[in-house]
């Protein structure tokens, strides 16, 4: 069974306007207003005089709202997710994207890694993936691969493998979670080599059932949006990419978001 994407804070109100829908009904329907335990009009209801005795019983409990806990997102990427280029990791996209929509963020992302490419540590995807406790978070996502382009050149089958095999990890990993796949940009102009990549990444997402996200079609990390490096990007591209993550993820809702309310007060106003 699939778990939200997001936060369920309208299901709180929700119930708590209906508790408060019956509680007026009940007492409209017996003929009168109740106030501190008393019965004011109606028909066999209290009077004024009887308000001393009825004062001195203790009022009953009022039912507390039922709180949901905010699901915890697990991001496994290269340097863009770490946020590389941003100013603070408060404006890194996996931030951003996580403070939109409700989630808990656990990020785990390591600079210059792939789905096969490690650093001095190995903490490519799936490493990345297995140093989480098993089925201890509810939304993972992952994110990139374009520090794979140089082995894809050269052995492209070992990349396609291992893209499918990190989704298939995934789901072994955190049976039940949510996948979100955010596939691999480039601030160059869009070759052959980048599609096959993000061809393969679309392909192991329909697998396992998750929610792509291309950051290709548009061409998200361009012009002013790349950082001085010329690599990574700056504040405004990593709010760009969370525009596209939470537009990817609430779908036709995330168009109809007005100024000052969320998402878009968090992800343009930066």
């Amino acid at each position: 069974m699939k778990r939200r994407l997001v936060s369920g804070g309208i299901a709180v109100s929700v119930v708590a306007a209906f508790a408060v829908a019956v509680l007026v009904g009940m007492v409209l329907g017996a003929g009168g207003i109740t106030v501190g335990g008393i019965t004011v009009g109606g028909t066999g209801g209290a009077s004024a005089r009887d308000a001393p005795s009825v004062l001195a019983e203790s009022p009953s409990p009022s039912p507390s709202p039922v709180v949901e806990e905010e699901p915890v997102a697990l991001f496994v990427g290269d340097s863009y997710t770490v946020g590389q280029g941003a100013t603070s990791p408060e404006l890194r996209w996996s931030t951003l994207v996580s403070e939109a929509l409700g989630w808990r963020e656990l990020n785990v992302a390591v600079r210059g890694t792939g789905f096969v490419k490690g650093n001095a540590k190995r903490d490519n995807y799936p490493a990345q993936l297995r140093s989480v406790p098993p089925g201890s978070v509810d939304i993972v996502v992952i994110a990139g691969g374009q520090n794979d382009f140089r082995t894809l050149r050269s052995k492209p089958g070992a990349v396609f493998d291992a893209v499918e095999d990190t989704y298939a990890l995934a789901v072994r990993q955190f049976p039940g979670a949510e996948i979100v796949s955010v596939g691999p940009s480039t601030p160059r102009a869009v070759g052959l080599e980048v599609r096959a990549l993000d061809s393969a990444v679309r392909a192991a997402a329909v697998e396992t059932e998750a929610t792509y996200v291309s950051l290709l079609d548009p061409n998200i990390v361009q012009g002013g949006l790349v950082h001085e490096d010329g690599v990574h990007t700056t504040d405004a591209g990593n709010a760009a990419i969370a525009r596209q993550v939470v537009r990817a993820l609430q779908g036709p809702a995330a168009e109809q978001q007005e100024d000052g309310a969320r998402p878009a007060d968090i992800l343009t106003s930066r």
